[in-house]
């Protein structure tokens, strides 16, 4: 008897952390509009598009992917910081964009898949994730930028006021 409760105690202790596992949160970003808690409101691209030229601001467009440990990285530690939300609230309409999803996104007049939207974005450069696209004047300008890689509340804090300032230069143009 003393082997058979000890059998079943082992059994509960080794099974319970496999069973307790959380599953990762992850909120689909793809059909709808998505408020992060922190206070981040993250876009499809197709209304991220529409509100971005109705309200004459820059689209940010943060390609990943879900098996990306950088892009989560990102979103832990950039996109949460606040000073970084308050610059993105104020001049961006913030995009989330998975190339790997089998969706398609329609903006002006053309209409594309997700993995080919990413390279129209990116001129055909985006090699690796996460890839930060700017779209200073989606409405006037087909002028785009593009940062790979993670970075930093501070380096991307720079990287926003770059992106004002070009955008505030194509604007007077």
């Amino acid at each position: 008897m003393k082997k058979v409760t000890f059998l079943v105690l082992l059994t509960i202790v080794v099974a319970a952390p496999i069973f307790s596992t959380p599953v990762e949160d992850t909120k689909p970003i793809s059909s709808s509009i998505s408020n992060d808690e922190e206070g981040l409101t993250w876009y499809n691209f197709t209304d991220g598009y529409n509100k971005a030229v109705e309200e004459g601001k820059i689209i940010l467009i943060d390609a990943y992917t879900d098996w990306c440990g950088w892009c989560k990285v990102m979103d832990k530690k950039t996109y949460t910081d606040a000073g970084v939300i308050e610059v993105l609230n104020k001049n961006f309409v913030c995009v989330k964009l998975n190339p790997e999803k089998d969706e398609e996104f329609a903006f002006a007049d053309k209409k594309m898949k997700a993995d080919v939207l990413l390279q129209y974005l990116g001129s055909g450069q985006v090699t690796g994730y996460p890839s930060t696209i700017f779209w200073p004047n989606p409405a006037t300008n087909n002028q785009r930028y593009l940062q790979a890689g993670f970075m930093g509340p501070a380096d991307f804090l720079a990287l926003l006021d770059a992106a004002i300032q070009k955008s505030n230069e194509t604007k007077t143009k």
